[in-house]
């Protein structure tokens, strides 16, 4: 997924007729679909990862004594549990669609 700087995006709006700006707009929005759904379950997937990694790196630094950053560990677990959560509520859809694709008649 690219994100273009807001500055070009200035520019291209004050330079452009307001009517015309929407459909480049619909178009460049076009282009950055061509990410597939996989990549993004695997993005997603990496991410609750690494907030795992996260909070089981500070609770170790902290139970070895090298960090007293007790509100870290918090967030990095809170972190964690959120998107873990996330994960699993994403996974059950996904199940609940398929059972419901699996059900129809053909």
């Amino acid at each position: 997924m690219s994100i273009s700087p807001i500055s070009s995006n200035l520019v291209n709006f004050l330079s452009s007729d307001p009517l015309t700006s929407g459909t480049s707009a619909a178009s460049d929005s076009a282009g950055a679909s061509n990410v597939s759904f996989a990549d993004v379950l695997s993005d997603s997937l990496k991410t609750v990862e690494d907030t795992d990694t996260a909070d089981k790196v500070s609770a170790l630094e902290l139970l070895a004594g090298q960090s007293d950053d007790l509100s870290g560990l918090m967030l990095d677990s809170q972190k964690a549990e959120l998107s873990l959560n996330l994960a699993l509520q994403i996974r059950n859809k996904v199940i609940d669609a398929y059972n419901e694709i699996m059900r129809m008649q053909v």
